[in-house]
C-alpha cells in the first residue's frame, strides 16, 4: 500500500498522537454482527487498494477470491490489539512484537485467527494471514470507537507523537465471550472439548486428586459430563491454562458461585502437566484470575478453600488471602471427611497487594 492520506487510509503505519507512556496495549473485544454493521468496509477499502503498484499482486490483499463478509462471519468475536509505543522507536520491531504475541495466542486458542499488523496479509509457511485492513476492516474508527486512540497515517501530516501498531484475534463461534488473557509465561483461555481429555488423565493422578475432592471411582465420562453441565451453567466458568512457549495445554481453573459485582469461588487450580510445575505457573494463573475478577467483572469477594496441609495455601496466603475459618468434616472423598480451610479476598486486600504480582493482559 502506499503511505498516503486516502479517503479510507490504507497506508501503514499509523500514529497515535496522544501523550501516554512508554509502551501501552490497548485491548477491545468486538462481535462480529457488530463489527459487520459498524466496521466492515471491504468494497470501500478495495477501490482505495487500487492505486497501490502491488495490486492484485499480493494473496493477503484485496481482490480477494472468496466473500470477505461471509469470511468474518465464520468468527463469533474479534479481539482487537493495539501496541502503543513512541514515535521514535521501530516500526518493525513493534510489528514483529505484537504479531509474536497474536500469533502465540492463535496456538492457544483452537478455532482462532491472528489478523497481522500492517495493510496487507503476510504469506507464512503455516499458511497465510491477513490484516484487518486487507479485509476491509476500517481500523481508524475500530481504535477511535472501541479504544479511544486518534489515529495518524504517514504522510497527512509531520509524525510525532506515538507509533500504533494494531492487529486482531479471530475467534470461533463455539468459544466463550471471554478475551484470552495473559500473564509472562501463560495464556488463559476458556476451555474447549478438546481440553476434556486432558482433563480426565490429570485428574487421575495422585498428584492432582491429593488436594481436591476428586474420588477414585472417577472416570473420564463422568469428567465430560459435568464439564457440558458447568457449560449450561451461568455461575461455573471453565478455564485452560496454556504455556506460551509450546502452545499446549498445562492447566485447568473452574470458578464457580458466579456472581459478577459481588463473589465469585475459586473452586479448583492446578498445573497438571507434572514437568510444568514448579516454574511459578500456578500462581501467575493465580495472579490473572484475581485480577479479572477484580478489576474486569467488579467482584469485591473472591474465595477458595484448602484441604489440610495442602501446600499452596502458602502460595494463597503469598497473594493476599486471609483465613476465614476451618469447615470441619465438610468434604466427602473415598467414604472419607475431610476439614477445609476457608479463605478469601476482599478488594481492599487485593488492591494493597496487587504491586507485587507480575504483568498481566486482560
Amino acid at each position: 500500500m502506499q503511505n498516503k492520506a486516502l479517503p479510507l487510509h490504507a497506508g501503514t503505519p499509523c500514529y497515535n498522537l496522544n501523550a501516554m507512556k512508554k509502551d501501552m496495549m490497548y485491548r477491545s473485544t468486538v462481535p462480529i454482527r457488530e463489527m459487520s454493521e459498524r466496521y466492515l468496509e471491504p468494497d470501500r477499502f478495495e477501490e482505495s487498494c487500487r492505486s497501490c503498484e502491488n495490486y492484485g499482486c499480493n494473496p493477503g490483499c484485496p481482490p480477494h477470491d472468496f466473500d470477505v463478509q461471509g469470511f468474518w462471519k465464520r468468527y463469533a468475536y474479534l479481539d482487537l490489539y493495539a501496541l502503543s509505543i513512541p514515535a521514535s522507536s521501530s516500526w518493525e520491531e513493534g510489528e514483529r512484537e505484537l504479531s509474536d504475541q497474536l500469533l502465540t495466542m492463535e496456538s492457544a486458542v483452537p478455532g482462532s485467527l491472528a489478523l497481522l499488523p500492517g495493510s496487507s496479509g503476510s504469506p507464512r509457511a503455516d499458511g497465510l494471514r491477513y490484516s484487518i485492513q486487507s479485509l476491509g476492516g476500517n481500523v481508524e474508527k475500530l481504535c477511535r470507537e472501541r479504544l479511544g486512540l486518534s489515529l495518524q497515517w504517514a504522510g497527512s501530516e509531520a509524525l510525532s507523537g506515538r507509533l500504533a501498531v494494531v492487529g486482531g484475534l479471530l475467534r470461533s463461534t463455539g468459544g466463550s465471550t471471554m478475551r484470552p488473557i495473559e500473564t509472562k509465561d501463560l495464556i488463559i483461555r476458556a476451555s474447549s472439548e478438546e481440553d476434556v481429555c486432558l482433563f480426565s488423565e490429570w485428574e487421575a493422578t495422585d498428584a492432582v486428586k491429593a488436594y481436591f475432592s476428586i474420588g477414585e471411582d472417577q472416570t473420564a465420562r463422568r469428567v465430560e459430563q459435568i464439564f457440558r453441565e458447568d457449560l449450561q451453567n451461568e455461575e461455573r466458568k471453565q478455564y485452560t491454562i496454556v504455556s506460551k512457549c509450546s502452545g499446549e495445554p498445562v492447566g485447568r481453573i473452574v470458578l464457580n458461585d458466579f456472581q459478577p459485582g459481588w463473589k465469585v469461588e475459586i473452586f479448583r487450580i492446578y498445573i497438571g502437566d507434572p514437568e510444568k510445575r514448579g516454574r511459578g505457573f500456578g500462581r501467575q494463573a493465580m495472579e490473572a484470575i484475581l485480577k479479572k475478577s477484580f478489576e474486569e467483572w467488579g467482584m469485591e469477594r473472591v474465595y477458595l478453600d484448602h484441604y489440610t496441609g495442602n501446600p499452596a495455601g502458602r502460595l494463597y496466603l503469598d497473594l493476599g488471602f486471609r483465613y476465614e475459618g476451618l469447615l470441619r468434616k465438610n468434604c466427602r472423598k473415598n467414604g472419607q471427611l475431610y476439614d477445609v480451610h476457608l479463605m478469601s479476598m476482599l478488594r481492599a486486600e487485593y488492591e494493597a497487594a496487587k504491586a507485587g504480582y507480575g504483568e498481566i493482559i486482560l
